[in-house]
């Protein structure tokens, strides 16, 4: 293993296993192909998505596939429209969309899902594509609820696949602001991100700031030197007993930035699986 990738493996063994404030930190893993949400050392399963131009615009849409190889169906869903555009996903009494895969060898025909509705008054309601967008913002939602009593209701990082080309990148972190939007609806007020390692060097502090930028962000500032402390077991197994439980983090952590400033810009290609 390469050492730049043996260090982030540090770095994220070390977010993982320890948290501030006795709390979990809440991702958005986001791939060219799919998107899930992690938080407690675990995650909920992949979104996948796909890229479909129709009468609302170029959308992200949810995929149904039985494995990553499955071309997959198109996924649908009731939305409100307003003035000819989509406006929100609507929901059922536990807040999930009312959804279906869609008819056919790829999903394009929709299916009947205003019959759901037929107890319900609802004006101007359509069935469209399910935009992956609302789709996280519902794992979300729970992430920032009583469903998970352990995560960090505040701050939410998205974790990145990078391409290697940097304006490309930055375009398509862009096409990805309406997440971010419904992420602070979701009650989530400060954002990060991270990266996966790619073409373009993780340590590119420049590359942060742009990222931030486009997007109309702040940096968020550093965390104040604490000391971490395991979360307190809710009567699950959380965490299984770990040896210097009291080391102070920020230790860790310089140790992790001085091994990625020694490899400097080094370029490392992810294997393909």
């Amino acid at each position: 293993m390469h050492k730049i990738t043996t260090a982030i493996a540090i770095l994220a063994l070390a977010c993982s296993a320890y948290s501030w404030d006795d709390t979990f930190p809440v991702y958005v893993n986001i791939t060219k192909k799919h998107m899930d949400i992690g938080a407690m050392g675990g995650h909920m399963p992949d979104i996948f998505y796909t890229t479909l131009l129709d009468r609302y615009g170029s959308r992200y849409v949810v995929l149904h596939k039985e494995d990553e190889d499955d071309p997959g169906r198109i996924v649908w869903a009731l939305y409100s429209e307003n003035n000819g555009m989509l406006d929100s996903v609507i929901v059922d009494e536990k807040g999930n969309p009312y959804k279906s895969v869609g008819d056919g060898a790829d999903g394009r025909i929709p299916p009947p899902l205003e019959e759901k509705l037929k107890h319900r008054h609802l004006e101007n309601v359509v069935v469209a594509p399910l935009s992956v967008f609302d789709a996280i913002a519902v794992d979300l939602e729970n992430c920032n609820s009583d469903h998970c009593p352990l995560c960090d209701h505040t701050m939410v990082t998205f974790v990145l696949e990078l391409d290697s080309d940097r304006k490309s990148f930055i375009r398509r972190l862009q096409s990805y602001e309406p997440l971010l939007q419904r992420a602070r609806k979701a009650g989530f007020s400060v954002f990060n991100f991270a990266l996966l390692c790619g073409e373009m060097s993780c340590g590119d502090l420049t590359l942060f700031q742009e990222m931030f930028n486009s997007v109309g962000l702040e940096m968020p500032p550093p965390p104040k030197s604490k000391k971490l402390t395991q979360p307190p077991s809710t009567g699950g197994d959380v965490l299984r007993p770990l040896k210097n439980t009291d080391k102070d983090f920020d230790k860790v952590l310089k140790e992790v930035l001085k091994e990625i400033e020694k490899l400097g810009t080094t370029k490392v290609k992810r294997k393909k699986r």
